[in-house]
């Protein structure tokens, strides 16, 4: 009984039909992703959404930056503040234009 569980399976890392269960996948990468080199992200390894938090994290840095430069440039600040606003709110309706034009 020595290394099975309550119920009597092992627990040597397999499941009940002795499959490996050691978070890898069918072709024997980890399935986290942690086997991927670091480095340059591609452009066609970033989706649609992913475009959507970038361009939206922009924004949000224009955004605060103006607040920000509001009260030493005034106007100029109130500018930049709603430039990265519109960026912001504008991004999420570009994603949602573009997943129903392309599915």
């Amino acid at each position: 009984m020595a290394g099975d569980d309550a119920d009597g399976n092992a627990v040597d890392g397999t499941d009940a039909k002795g499959n490996a269960v050691d978070g890898t996948d069918a072709k024997g990468t980890d399935a986290t992703g942690s086997d991927r080199e670091p480095g340059p992200v591609g452009p066609e390894e970033i989706g649609p959404a992913g475009a959507v938090i970038t361009v939206a994290f922009t924004g949000s840095v224009i955004a605060f930056a103006g607040f920000g430069l509001w009260v030493l440039l005034g106007e100029v600040g109130v500018v930049l503040a709603a430039i990265g606003l519109l960026v912001v709110f504008a991004s999420p309706a570009a994603y949602l234009r573009y997943r129903r034009l392309y599915g």
